[in-house]
């Protein structure tokens, strides 16, 4: 881990990357895109990861699915997106090809198949969730490369936890209804209530027979490291979380 960039580790052949603050923004929606490059070319400084490595999706907030491959390096960074626009999770079984979104609360979801030689990322914000994007993540890393929930490794990065999701409206309690045995909710006395989005993430994993989480257990809202839109507002910059499998 480099405190002053990203948090960084391997599991096995599998290697995973969140950036902090300190690394800067990196979504071109909330900056001048030179500077936002430039918080690429610094990653790049940092840990030695070429930005025609990396393969970012411009996201939507939905469930669309994609897969990336050696010719796709490079795009959303310092190529143009082509079908990487308006998704929320790729895959890939290349090596050393650094699949990426952004995020400032949603969860970065990693699927590592190590029998297959296959990694996914997932971004899993409340809608993400209750639309299952892990389950078609899971789905076409299967129906490509034959993975199997058994082999399955999970890493569940950072993101907002139960002590800092606060809703103020009835939304999330209708969006999350089919979960009512999880006790997502838990109601306050200003009449707001907490949510327990990553338990609603888990009890999904659980429902599709992985057994292999790894829960990084970092809250975006209580860590001042990670970008927040719910403590610092919707227009704040963006984390990026990366992975990959090594040669």
């Amino acid at each position: 881990m480099d405190s002053v960039q990203c948090y960084s580790f391997n599991l096995g052949p599998l290697k995973c990357l969140f950036t902090t603050k300190a690394a800067g923004n990196f979504t071109f929606a909330r900056a001048c895109r030179e500077d936002v490059l430039g918080n690429y070319r610094g990653l790049e400084q940092a840990t030695g990861i070429p930005l025609d490595r990396i393969v970012r999706v411009h996201l939507d907030n939905g469930t669309r699915v994609v897969r990336v491959g050696e010719e796709d390096g490079g795009k959303g960074v310092i190529r143009e997106l082509g079908h990487l626009y308006r998704a929320d999770a790729l895959y890939t079984n290349v090596p050393g090809l650094h699949i990426g979104i952004t995020t400032a609360d949603c969860f970065p979801l990693i699927l590592h198949d190590p029998e297959k030689k296959a990694v996914g990322l997932a971004h899993c914000g409340w809608r993400g969730i209750v639309g299952r994007l892990e389950q078609k993540l899971l789905a076409a890393m299967a129906g490509d490369f034959g993975t199997s929930p058994k082999d399955v490794v999970v890493v569940i990065g950072p993101g907002i936890r139960e002590c800092c999701y606060r809703q103020h409206d009835d939304g999330l309690k209708r969006a999350f209804a089919d979960y009512s045995s999880l006790n997502l909710v838990r109601e306050l006395p200003d009449a707001t209530y907490k949510i327990d989005i990553a338990l609603a993430l888990r009890a999904n994993l659980a429902a599709l027979g992985v057994t292999k989480i790894i829960d990084t257990k970092l809250c975006t809202g209580c860590n001042e490291e990670f970008f927040s839109a719910r403590k610092e507002g919707f227009t704040t910059g963006r984390s990026l979380a990366l992975a990959a499998i090594k040669y």
